[in-house]
């Protein structure tokens, strides 16, 4: 259970190091992909962790098992993009901007 939660809130913290790189260089969307992955095989290096040791699986090779818990870290960022992507149409969809933008503005609505 903690190997879950370990892997959900290092996916949530790489996802927000790319986010904050998006905003000073532009990636293209199709690049989104690699960021995420090479950051996660950072994290992973950095703190040395192996998920595969935390849940007592055999692995040959402990740089791998490293590189695989990288890999792991960065699909769970992925996933955090598409839900807080998901989220974020859910509350533009709520709460009408143009609505808002009329009210605050004092406009008028023309259509």
């Amino acid at each position: 259970m903690y190997a879950f939660a370990i892997v959900t809130l290092l996916g949530l913290a790489v996802f927000a190091i790319a986010k904050i790189a998006n905003r000073y260089v532009s990636l293209a969307s199709e690049v989104w992909a690699v960021v995420l992955v090479a950051l996660g095989v950072a994290v992973a290096w950095i703190i040395d962790l192996n998920l595969f040791s935390l849940w007592a699986i055999p692995v040959r090779n402990s740089a791998i098992a490293v590189t695989a818990t990288g890999v792991v870290i960065a699909g769970a960022a992925y996933f955090w993009r598409g839900i807080l992507g998901l989220l974020s149409g859910l509350s533009r969809k709520f709460t009408d901007q143009a609505e808002t933008l009329e009210k605050t503005e004092h406009l008028r609505r023309v259509a």
